[in-house]
């Protein structure tokens, strides 16, 4: 899933904008996090540039089972201000009583609580840098380009490259009961272990790139230079009180 990465939610106007998307759930540059607001509760996963796995990332759970006006109202309290709110909650002390927090006490009804994120595939845009679509044709390929290319779907055709011994070892031959690696599988080994792999072009197929995991071809496929369109859909708001 490709999600969304906005420039903040630092005021009034981005948090109204982005709750009434057609899905609430973003990545934020500054400060960089991943910001879930789908339910009642408010989901913050807290990032920076050195973050490559979702494991390493401080997870803040805030809201009501039966209302997400708790968790609105906690968003006004910071001001409509990420930073504001994840500034607080850093400074709040989950081994004793978390209402004795000046940042929390006002909100009876908020539950809060601090966790690692289990998701292994959220990575900070930091780390990633932008990945756009790719519009024009490849001339040099690196690992940066292949990321923008999987990210954005602009490939067609994925075949394995694998190659596997027959009962005589004196040639290998395709075998072809090996099925193309799985797309979002590979995008994030890419991505947290780059020095594993290299993309180069075919070298029978000028239009097709090929994929190598340890110096080993693993799959290739043909790029595709048409942008994805974008998502503009809005959703009927959710809110059952005043966002002022």
């Amino acid at each position: 899933m490709n999600i969304r990465c906005l420039p903040h939610l630092n005021t009034k106007d981005a948090w109204l904008a982005f709750c009434q998307r057609e899905v609430s759930y973003c990545f934020t540059e500054q400060p960089e996090a991943l910001v879930d607001f789908q339910t009642n509760y408010l989901m913050l996963t807290v990032l920076d540039n050195k973050t490559r796995q979702g494991k390493q990332a401080i997870k803040y759970s805030l809201g009501s089972r039966s209302s997400l006006e708790p968790a609105w109202n906690f968003i006004k309290a910071c001001n409509f201000n990420l930073q504001q709110m994840i500034d607080g909650l850093n400074q709040v002390n989950f081994d004793g009583n978390v209402r004795d927090n000046s940042l929390l006490k006002a909100h009876t009804d908020l539950t809060v609580r601090k966790f690692f994120a289990k998701e292994r595939t959220i990575i900070s845009p930091g780390h990633l840098g932008n990945l756009l679509p790719v519009t024009e044709p490849v001339e040099h390929w690196d690992l940066h380009l292949l990321c923008r290319i999987l990210a954005n779907g602009q490939y067609q055709d994925i075949r394995t490259e694998q190659l596997a011994l027959p009962n005589s070892n004196e040639f290998m031959v395709e075998f072809k009961g090996i099925p193309a690696p799985e797309i979002q599988g590979m995008l994030i080994e890419i991505i947290d272990q780059p020095e594993l792999w290299q993309v180069n072009p075919h070298p029978n197929d000028s239009k097709r790139a090929i994929v190598l995991r340890q110096d080993t071809p693993l799959c290739s496929f043909e790029p595709l230079y048409e942008a994805p369109k974008p998502k503009m859909a809005r959703r009927v708001p959710r809110w059952t009180i005043s966002l002022r």
